[in-house]
């Protein structure tokens, strides 16, 4: 081990990371940033939890890395005794700091205790490998601390891969008899955080957080040797007014939410192939939005019927995507529980797609054990469902200044060979023989997009010759399902690269006919040459769509900085002054909207959609501020 103090390098490595973590946030900020507010003309009075729910997560949000200080530096090799010994020097001084943990290998041999107002930052997610070597307590522990997280590193057990990915109600599942290590918990803590860490081959549970006001953001959480009885093997929240968001979790026991303390947590925009399980004893009022739930083909369903399954009997468990208590021994939620426009996909129940409908709100769990488990959370009636469609109105687009790119990840990616279907951590294409499929969300941006780039990074296995990209003519597919009965089918080519491709390099296609705000699917196929491998979102570098914007298009003038009319007669925002919600009329709809500080920073961006646009001002200062809508700019006062 080797400590690296100098000034001169700080600043360097600093630099380095500041400059990545700008090209993560794109102008654009994230669910449990600093700044991040909530849209109060969408608040529906019969649901007043949506208040707390707003509260969920650290309170000021995750820090931005460029209002953290580095006091100390890690390298490879480092042990426990040596990253503990960081953090409590760090501990010592002023404001919110940090240890980094350069590229390499970390032995987790003993506890390492996180300090209030002291975070561990990784040089990269996959580069920092912390390898837990120990059979008990906890690797990462947060205990009656604030102010305090993780990021971009991965966290992986020294046991190797589980043998069973899931629980099979078997004696067997408990693979490491004696160790019962916890990779991270947050224990009586609050206002702390884990942001893009992988968790990977736990012993008994990933992540456990009896605590309240944490942010688990951006993991990726794959694998427990422990998914026996007794709590093994479970994503567990057991606190109050946490935020778990852009999370990627499978082969667990259970994502649950669990015991009387459990209320107010917000589950919201994830990627789980994996159940939801109010499992026992939660006090309700939980808020499960916008998340994709995938219950894989193998996953257990109390039939014998997944062939070549390491376990396949009419006694193993039968997984829902939506779970309340599935024994006599457990108790109900006290109250309710809110489950609303998620995407749930049960492959091991034949495709169902319960609790996937948008305009309907389900609450529940309603009984403990029931005969029907796809009955447990019934749907309301339809106009019962929150009248500013969403639960949880966060405003993201516009609460930052406009970057010149956007990067969008793959949300969906797989490939077919001879029809079938490979989800793993590569992508590989081959003429005639393998097709790959990509799927993304393309973000409604509101300044130009003048070029759309799709970036791919080669992972093992380099090769040469022409890889075209298609755009598809469905998204009604995932990675977990496509077959050749439901893949899209080829429409209009859209991208070509004829080239070298070379083993850990990048490679970009300009793409045509890409528009804000679609969700697209994006077939690639090799004419000719030798296949090439390259890395999914489950690999080293994920997939991704690159927007170049124009963020001049809506920059003020000189003159309209300094405009001092208050409405014109073909645009005016009323009231005026105005403190929460300001109305601004005469737009038509599809306008953009943007409102500026005197300084010409863009404050909110918002596309019309309606004549009169309610925009709401919550989290905004007292002051001046200009609305531009085309070439008009009309001025307002915030109290």
């Amino acid at each position: 081990m080797k400590l690296l103090l100098k000034p001169k390098q700080n600043i360097f490595i600093w630099i380095f990371l500041l400059s990545n973590t700008l090209t993560q946030t794109y102008g654009q900020l994230n669910i449990g940033d600093p700044g991040v507010i909530f849209d109060s003309s969408k608040y529906d009075s019969r649901y007043p939890q949506m208040k707390e729910w707003e509260k969920a997560g650290v309170r000021g949000g995750i820090p931005f890395l460029k209002d953290i200080r580095i006091v100390k530096t890690l390298t490879n090799g480092a042990d426990s005794d040596a990253i503990n010994k960081a953090i409590n020097d760090a501990s010592k001084q002023s404001g919110l700091v940090a240890v980094l943990l350069k590229n390499g290998t970390y032995n987790i041999n003993k506890r390492v205790s996180m300090k209030s107002n002291v975070s561990l930052i990784g040089e990269s997610r996959t580069g920092v490998k912390c390898i837990i070597r120990m059979n008990n307590s906890s690797a990462f522990s947060f205990y009656k601390v604030s102010k305090s997280g993780i990021y971009t590193l991965t966290i992986e057990g020294s046991w190797g891969k589980p043998k069973y990915d899931w629980n099979y109600s078997l004696g067997a599942n408990d693979e490491l008899r004696g160790n019962d290590n916890i990779s991270v918990k947050f224990n009586d803590s609050q206002d702390c955080w884990l942001d893009k860490v992988n968790i990977i081959n736990s012993a008994k549970d990933p992540v456990r957080v009896p605590a309240n006001h944490i942010t688990l953001r951006d993991l990726k959480v794959d694998g427990a040797h422990k998914k026996a009885g007794g709590a093994q093997g479970y994503f567990f929240i057991q606190g109050a007014y946490n935020l778990i968001t852009g999370c990627e979790v499978t082969h667990l026991r259970h994502i649950s939410l669990q015991g009387s303390k459990v209320e107010y947590n917000v589950v919201y925009d994830n990627n789980f192939r994996q159940e939801v399980s109010f499992h026992s004893g939660d006090n309700g009022n939980n808020l499960i939005e916008n998340n994709r739930i995938t219950l894989p083909f193998d996953m257990p369903n109390s039939k014998a019927d997944t062939p070549n399954a390491v376990y396949n009997n009419s006694r193993e468990p039968n997984y829902y995507a939506i779970m309340g208590p599935w024994s006599t021994q457990h108790q109900n939620s006290k109250k309710p529980n809110f489950i609303y426009k998620n995407r749930c996909l049960e492959e091991n129940h034949n495709n169902m797609t319960p609790w996937s409908d948008p305009n309907l709100l389900y609450k529940g769990p309603r009984q403990v054990k029931p005969s029907n488990p796809a009955t447990n959370f019934p749907p309301l009636q339809a106009n019962q469902s929150p009248k500013g469609g969403t639960l949880y109105p966060v405003v993201l687009e516009g609460n930052n200044t406009c970057d010149n790119l956007r990067n969008v990840i793959a949300s969906q990616d797989v490939y077919l060979q001879s029809g079938t279907r490979f989800n793993s951590g590569e992508l590989r294409v081959e003429s005639r023989k393998r097709v790959s499929y990509l799927q993304f969300t393309v973000p409604a941006v509101t300044e130009n997009v003048t070029s759309t780039k799709l970036k791919l990074t080669v992972s093992t296995d380099g090769g040469n010759g022409l890889i075209e990209i298609f755009k598809g003519n469905s998204d009604n597919w995932t990675e977990g399902n496509l077959s050749n009965s439901n893949k899209p089918s080829e429409r209009a080519k859209i991208g070509s690269l004829n080239t070298t491709y070379r083993s850990g390099q990048s490679y970009q296609w300009e793409l045509s006919g890409i528009t804000p705000g679609e969700n697209v699917s994006l077939i690639i196929k090799q004419t000719g040459g030798n296949d090439v491998s390259f890395s999914s979102k489950e690999g080293n570098t994920a997939p991704r769509l690159i927007l170049e914007l124009n963020c001049d298009k809506n920059k003020l003038s000189d003159s309209e900085l300094h405009a001092n009319i208050s409405s014109l007669p073909d645009l005016k925002a009323f009231p005026n002054p105005v403190k929460d919600v300001v109305v601004i009329s005469g737009i038509n709809i599809g306008d953009n909207i943007a409102i500026y500080n005197l300084h010409g920073k863009v404050i909110k961006r918002k596309k019309s959609t309606n004549k009169k646009e309610r925009v709401s001002l919550s989290g905004i200062q007292s002051g001046t501020y200009l609305i531009k809508v085309s070439n008009r700019v009309i001025r307002f006062i915030k109290y």
